[in-house]
């Protein structure tokens, strides 16, 4: 009896599995952040941070030398920005056509989903508490929200190029290894 129904799980999965023929369409990969150059100035970066009213916290970078506060949260996926701050990039300049990568389906925390334009970042720029330390990542792929009120979030296709960190709560800074 064992046998019997061995054979016959066996056969319905060949059965599954030659029937399916068709084959996934290409896509563009608009997640290519897994492998980015991070640059480290200094032993030890010291990323000064503060709480914005709510658990996350707020840390100032610069995306292609245009300056912002964004929110460090571990649960986004890809870092965004709103379109109110992807217009000020491509007013000054720091932001064209050619970085457009594609679209993505996103979704938000509220649950719903929408399609995002993803852009490349050529630098963004994660200043330490004095000139001398930094962080440098080049080529962040970001998601620019249509509400130009969403929040700029620093996501995991960034957290996890960064070297090994951990947050200094009496300091109020982000304490970053070389």
């Amino acid at each position: 009896m064992k046998q019997l129904s061995f054979i016959a799980i066996l056969f319905a999965t060949l059965v599954c599995f030659s029937c399916n023929e068709t084959k996934p369409s290409s896509r563009e990969n608009v997640y290519a952040d897994d492998t980015l150059s991070v640059e480290v100035k200094g032993d030890q970066i010291l990323v000064p941070y503060t709480r914005n009213g709510g658990e996350l916290a707020e840390i100032q970078v610069s995306l292609n030398g245009v300056p912002f506060n964004v929110l460090w949260d571990t649960g986004c996926s890809m870092t965004s920005i709103s379109n109110l701050e992807f217009l000020k990039m491509v007013k000054e300049g720091k932001i064209t056509d050619d970085d457009y990568v594609g679209a993505i389906n996103v979704t938000i925390g509220d649950g719903s989903s929408t399609q995002e334009k993803v852009y490349v970042i050529r630098e963004l720029f994660i200043p330490g508490q004095d000139s001398e330390h930094y962080l440098r990542i080049q080529d962040v792929h970001v998601a620019v929200a249509e509400n130009l009120a969403a929040p700029l979030l620093l996501g995991q296709n960034v957290m996890q190029n960064l070297p090994k960190h951990s947050f200094n709560e009496n300091k109020e800074v982000i304490e970053f290894e070389k």
